[in-house]
C-alpha cells in the first residue's frame, strides 16, 4: 500500500508528494520547486490543501482498519481440519 500523497503547490502548480502520517492539520512543508512554505489547514480555502488532508485522513483510517483486523484474525481460535 502506497502512503505518499501527491500535494500540488498552490504558487507554483507543481505536484510533490508527502508521506500520509505526516500530513494532519497544522503541518507545515516547503515546496521543493518554489520553496514557498505550505501550512495544511482543514479550513483552507484552497482545494489544493484540503484533498491532501482527506486523502491523508482517509489512509490513515484505511491503515488502522487494517491493523485492527489482523489483531482479531489472529485472535480467531484455528480450526482443526483433520479428523
Amino acid at each position: 500500500m502506497n502512503d505518499r500523497i501527491k500535494v500540488i503547490c498552490s504558487n507554483c502548480r507543481k505536484p510533490f508528494s508527502e508521506r500520509a502520517n505526516r500530513l494532519k492539520n497544522g503541518y507545515q512543508v516547503q515546496c521543493p520547486n518554489c520553496m514557498r512554505l505550505i501550512t495544511f489547514d482543514s479550513s483552507s480555502e484552497d482545494p489544493n490543501i484540503r484533498r491532501p488532508l482527506k486523502a491523508a485522513r482517509e489512509i490513515r483510517y484505511a491503515a488502522e482498519d487494517a491493523i485492527v483486523m489482523a489483531r482479531l484474525a489472529a485472535q480467531q481460535p484455528k480450526r482443526d481440519t483433520g479428523y
